[in-house]
């Protein structure tokens, strides 16, 4: 038996999605080719077994049965953060509409409650740097556009994603529309 992970995200596409990418390349390589940015709604959850998509048949069914309450969302993106001091983290601040919250409700009805005592929606930039070299980068990125614009794109579907102990990256196991 080996143990895995799951989440559930909403992951910006197009070109937004690509110039972000960019950034955490640039600055972390190895948190951006773990997985595409993202948004955790849910997750992370820790599973027995096999990583596999067949041992998330379950929560599959259980996320398929909630499309139709789940509606899209605008998800507004901007403005560099941190959780210095506590973790490294250099993260873009996401707006937690309520729509955004609902979805998150909604899934976490489904699948159970997940680790976050406080939810703050983010999209992780870099997580693997010193806090030193965190510092820096914080107070560069704070001066560009990164942290004075504000980008909306419309979330119309959710990823089930699994990662395995001996998997290099999140793997994208199934789709669920935001049909409400």
């Amino acid at each position: 038996m080996n143990d895995y992970r799951i989440f559930v995200g909403a992951f910006p596409e197009g070109d937004l999605a690509d110039r972000i990418q960019a950034v955490r390349l640039r600055h972390d390589a190895t948190t951006a080719r773990i997985t595409d940015p993202h948004v955790t709604l849910a997750g992370t959850y820790w599973r027995n077994g096999s990583p596999t998509p067949i041992n998330e048949a379950a929560t599959i069914k259980r996320l398929r049965s909630i499309e139709s309450q789940l509606q899209p969302f605008a998800m507004t993106i901007g403005g560099v953060e941190t959780f210095l001091p506590d973790n490294a983290v250099i993260y873009l601040h996401i707006e937690p509409t309520p729509e955004l919250l609902a979805a998150r409700q909604a899934v976490l009805q489904v699948i159970g409650l997940d680790k976050q005592r406080y939810f703050t929606p983010h999209l992780t930039l870099t997580m693997r740097l010193d806090q030193p070299k965190t510092e820096a980068l914080w107070q560069q990125l704070c001066q560009t556009d990164w942290h004075a614009q504000r980008w909306t794109v419309l979330i119309d579907h959710l990823r089930l994603m699994q990662r395995g102990p001996n998997d290099l990256a999140w793997r994208y196991i199934h789709r669920f529309e935001m049909n409400g």
